[in-house]
């Protein structure tokens, strides 16, 4: 069952690992390059108008599945090649634009949407598709603790060692899809009209999910690097020894959550996790000390991720199954506008005042939790 599954999840592995590093590093090039944090956040923004264009444009493509991820892996390595070669910071940016590269941290790239399906498609049973979900997912956890491990324990890596490295881990990143059975895909589909009733929680469940994201990406791999490097001038080793640890509780914090969720119900799940997380985000900046600003992230990220799974169930149970492809597409496409704009405005806050970014993001989070909690809790699944 796992071996049917490898070749994407170590592919996806790989592709988490270049990610992940460009995602931490990339506020210390960009300040080493005269850039100021407002130009940083415009940059991460970009990277997400990018990721985002790649995730709508390539899965509608009218070609095989396998082709169209091979082309997304030529324009990866061909992007970071080019910045391998020149190494400055506008060649930079338009890499991260030509490679639908995102600066989030997470691997929100049209490759995941079309593994995705080729899983789900390929899965024999129920729980084979559970269990072969749960090791993609394990192996883009374990792409991110290597990323960060390696800046933690190679302290004195240069900016061309890690453009050097992500291009020769890009590289690598394609060949699993040569083995690997892809089903066929079509990108002609028919619409279908969803009832108001369903249209009327869609929209209300999407506004919900957009503010969570906005606030999320205030708070983003690379927008919390350039925060601990602004406020408490972290070195690149430093903010790798934050991330491995971060890394590793957000896997397991996943991994717990579907045990609570048995237990509490999915709404109580999702928010009282959530809110616990969102209060541990606030508190990172109430003292002026690293070690406390640590301790509070990685008190956060115990839970920061037991609502996933209970959401994704929760909405694909709330709304009838006739309705979800469609409504499920909207809610990404929400969310994945959402967070374009928050790095910007993350950028000319930190300018203006950069204690404040853990609080307005936990804010915004818990604001979310609060009325998703009054809207949703007489629904006990």
């Amino acid at each position: 069952m796992i071996s049917s599954v490898l070749p994407v999840s170590i592919s996806r592995l790989l592709r988490s690992f270049v990610f992940t590093l460009l995602a931490i590093s990339a506020p210390f090039f960009l300040i080493h390059e005269g850039y100021s944090a407002l130009q940083i956040g415009i940059v991460i923004a970009i990277s997400g108008v990018s990721s985002t264009i790649f995730v709508y444009v390539f899965p509608r493509i009218n070609i095989p599945i396998r082709w169209i991820l091979i082309s997304l892996w030529a324009l990866l390595f061909f992007s970071l090649f080019f910045l391998s070669v020149f190494q400055n910071a506008t060649v930079y940016v338009i890499s991260l634009a030509a490679g639908g590269i995102p600066l989030s941290g997470k691997d929100m790239s049209a490759n995941q949407a079309l593994e995705q399906y080729s899983i789900g498609k390929n899965a024999s049973s129920q729980r084979a598709k559970a269990i072969s979900y749960g090791y993609y997912n394990f192996l883009s956890y374990g792409g991110n603790t290597i990323a960060s491990a390696l800046l933690l324990f190679y302290s004195g890596i240069s900016f061309r060692d890690i453009f050097y490295l992500s291009l020769a881990i890009s590289l690598f990143s394609g060949v699993p899809y040569l083995f690997y059975r892809f089903p066929e895909h079509s990108s002609r589909s028919t619409r279908t009209e969803i009832s108001p009733e369903t249209g009327k929680l869609r929209n209300e469940l999407a506004t919900l999910f957009s503010l969570d994201s906005f606030a999320g990406g205030l708070v983003n791999t690379s927008m919390l690097s350039l925060w601990f490097l602004l406020v408490y001038s972290t070195s690149l080793a430093d903010t790798g020894f934050i991330f491995v640890v971060v890394n590793i509780l957000s896997a397991v914090s996943v991994l717990i959550s579907g045990r609570l969720s048995t237990s509490f119900g999915l709404v109580r799940t999702m928010v009282y996790t959530h809110l616990l997380s969102n209060g541990f985000l606030i508190l990172m900046a109430v003292f002026h000390s690293l070690l406390f600003s640590e301790i509070m992230l990685f008190a956060r990220q115990t839970t920061s991720q037991m609502d996933v799974p209970p959401r994704d169930t929760f909405i694909n149970t709330i709304i009838p199954e006739k309705d979800r492809i469609t409504t499920n597409s909207q809610f990404i496409a929400a969310r994945n506008t959402s967070i374009i704009p928050a790095p910007a405005a993350g950028g000319a806050l930190l300018e203006i005042l950069p204690s404040a970014i853990p609080e307005v993001a936990g804010g915004l989070k818990a604001l979310y939790d609060v009325v998703f909690f009054l809207r949703f809790r007489q629904y006990r699944t």
